[in-house]
């Protein structure tokens, strides 16, 4: 690339200095010519000037003919002067010639630098040697490397920030991934697609939880382009989480359309449809059938010793005093809500048949999750009751999270 820059430098040279030097050497001329010019208009009119002194008889024929003499030789010392000079004048203008190529020289060496696509070029070589496939880990670090330098002189180009975007996913971090594409956004504010994968990634980073910047990022999306999957894959999953499972469905069974339906996608959100499905037909099977409803009342608090954030959650739960750990009923609460007073009831129930009425001594549990699992883990922090007759509880059972499960 180095060699063409200096090549058309000194094809360019030439068609630059060209016009200088015989500019030069025909303006001399010019100039030259146009001084003899003068001079031997001026001999004239000084010879029939002392002619016409001479028929006047104002000077005599000794007189006349000095005169004559006189400016004949400064007509000779004029031409000859003149005839000097063009070489002199050439030869003063002739030193602009180095400093009109060097300042070219750097001039273009500059813009190239900052105009030029030397390194868009460099990367399309590695893309077109197998390099343009983001999700592929390895042979990925020149292309990584050159697009990261790159775009830090070209911030508007959003394709390298795609690129970026799309490595960081395919190495699991989706943090990168996330500030990638909310930087190609800055770019192309109305992109559906970078509105969607921006949407999604944060959903992500956010431990799958609809934060005010997810649900946001989910709306945006969703204005711009109500028929992306993507987007209504994340609107679904975010009505079952509100329990609003006809919706649910609604947007689930939207963004499936057109799929194939032996694709895993297609296959996990009919997955999704049969579960809202499923938890809607129990809901409607226990409203159609009357019956006295079985709940309990519980206090839950938080210790002022554990250090939490106000969007962790809190899971309570009803579960049987012996057999299987799953329980009977739960609900899902923000740390930011405590201390508050909670319900559990058979509306509560996960399973058909299985609620509290299916039980007589239950327990209660409530647990602030550290991961933000519903699995009980390691460091999470809880409160067990004392089993107890469902029946003849009266009161509210007062639970306060202080024990960190080891």
């Amino acid at each position: 690339m180095i060699m063409t820059i200096v090549l058309l430098l000194l094809v360019a040279s030439v068609f630059v200095l060209y016009p200088f030097i015989i500019g030069q050497s025909d303006g001399a001329e010019s100039v030259t010519l146009s001084r003899k010019q003068a001079n031997i208009r001026l001999f004239k009119e000084q010879q029939l000037q002392f002619q016409q002194q001479f028929d006047r008889a104002e000077i005599d024929q000794t007189e006349c003919q000095r005169l004559i003499d006189d400016a004949k030789q400064l007509l000779l010392r004029n031409t000859t002067a003149d005839t000097a000079e063009p070489s002199a004048l050439t030869a003063q203008g002739l030193w602009l010639i180095p400093g009109i190529v060097l300042i070219m020289s750097a001039v273009t060496f500059f813009a190239y630098q900052q105009l030029g696509a030397e390194d868009d070029e460099y990367i399309q070589s590695l893309m077109n040697s197998g390099g343009d496939k983001p999700e592929a880990a390895s042979g990925l670090t020149d292309l990584i490397e050159a697009v990261e330098d790159r775009v830090q002189d070209r911030p508007d180009n959003v394709y390298y920030w795609v690129i970026l975007a799309q490595s960081s996913i395919a190495k699991g971090d989706i943090l990168a991934a996330s500030n990638y594409f909310a930087s190609a956004l800055k770019v192309e504010p109305l992109d559906t697609f970078l509105l969607a994968q921006y949407a999604e990634t944060l959903f992500i980073v956010d431990k799958s939880q609809f934060t005010e910047r997810v649900a946001t990022a989910i709306d945006r999306a969703f204005t711009a382009d109500s028929s992306n999957e993507t987007v209504l894959g994340l609107k679904g999953i975010q009505a079952f989480e509100e329990r609003q499972f006809d919706l649910a469905v609604t947007y689930w069974e939207a963004a499936r359309r057109g799929m194939d339906p032996a694709g895993a996608t297609w296959q996990a959100l009919q997955s999704g449809i049969d579960r809202a499905n499923d938890i809607r037909g129990m809901q409607e099977e226990s409203e159609s059938q009357p019956s006295i409803m079985a709940q309990v009342q519980l206090d839950v608090s938080l210790s002022p010793t554990i250090a939490f954030s106000s969007d962790q959650l809190v899971f309570v739960a009803a579960v049987r005093e012996t057999g299987s750990p799953m329980p009977l009923a739960a609900r899902k609460l923000r740390a930011a809500e405590m201390p508050m007073t909670v319900v559990l009831s058979d509306k509560d129930a996960l399973m058909a048949g299985q609620g509290l009425s299916s039980a007589s001594r239950i327990r209660l549990i409530a647990r602030l999750s550290v991961s933000g699992s519903a699995t009980p883990q390691s460091g999470d922090w809880e409160a067990v009751s004392e089993a107890f007759d469902l029946s003849s509880q009266a009161g509210a059972i007062k639970l306060n999270i202080s024990r960190q499960r080891p």
